[in-house]
């Protein structure tokens, strides 16, 4: 919340305005007044709906902080530095592209089939070869050894661990998928690699203790370096990169259009060292 609050009380610089009076003036740094319409267009969304009152104060809190700091930065003519300019220039430049791109491509969202998914992953194959070995895993998380235990004994009297999972781990990241740590290496969770590491499959040993409190864990998968992910690993990274590689392709041809229709050169000449000297 406190990025978010630091990123919004940003664009409120641009926002205010001098105001004679003090009506409907929610704070003032100077001459310069944040009123209770800029105030409410710009807030985040849930927080504008009359709800996050200590939120809210503290969104203001932070304008008041940017508003002094952006006021003597302009004071100490800061602004006038040429290298502040050009970068102040830049920034420019790099927004009105982005809302030209987002004014382009909106409602273009890239449809992937899973036809094209099984081709990626059959043509790029090689890519998804694991360099280290891995394993694939099942927890709850519980705060206390008493409750790890009663929960390990609810799964050897035949209940389902990924609803256990979903009902009582306190790991918010995984309850939601019934556990499920997915593929893991040694780099990616050395604790966690540590206590799988010499468990038998689909067996349920006694509690794990770790820093974040008892782990109930299950091996269901081990795999070694050089053997290649399955397709449902590797979704995810296919969708992510066949998204990326249409618009990409999307981004060539709208540059492709402009060079057509508008007048540019580029003087090589100029590029060569020799040109410099």
């Amino acid at each position: 919340m406190l990025k978010l609050l630091f990123c919004c009380g940003a664009g409120l610089l641009a926002a205010c305005s001098t105001a004679p009076g003090e009506e409907g003036v929610v704070a003032r740094v100077e001459e310069v007044a944040l009123t209770a319409v800029d105030l409410e267009s710009h807030l985040p969304a849930e927080l504008g709906m009359g709800q996050g009152a200590a939120d809210k104060a503290q969104f203001v809190e932070r304008w008041v902080e940017e508003q002094l700091l952006y006021q003597e930065a302009l004071s100490r003519r800061l602004d006038q530095q040429l290298r502040i300019q050009q970068l102040l220039e830049q920034a420019r430049r790099d927004l009105l592209v982005a809302a030209l791109l987002n004014a382009e491509f909106e409602g273009q969202d890239t449809q992937v089939s899973e036809a094209t998914i099984q081709e990626y992953y059959a043509e790029n194959r090689e890519d998804f070869r694991r360099h280290k070995p891995e394993i694939r895993a099942l927890h709850i998380l519980l705060a206390t050894q008493a409750d790890a235990l009663a929960k390990r004994q609810a799964l050897r009297n035949g209940a389902s661990f990924e609803e256990l999972a979903r009902l009582h781990s306190l790991d918010q990241e995984t309850k939601g998928r019934g556990g499920d740590l997915g593929y893991f290496s040694a780099d990616d969770n050395p604790t966690l690699w540590d206590a799988c590491r010499g468990l038998p499959l689909k067996r349920v040993p006694e509690p794990i203790q770790t820093s974040h409190g008892y782990h109930l864990v299950q091996v269901l998968d081990r795999q070694e370096a050089g053997t290649t992910k399955e397709l449902d690993q590797v979704r995810p990274q296919i969708i992510d990169a066949l998204v990326r590689q249409d618009y990409q392709q999307r981004l060539a041809e709208l540059i492709t259009n402009l060079k057509s229709s508008k007048k540019w050169s580029i003087d090589e000449r100029q590029l060569s060292p020799s040109s410099s000297r």
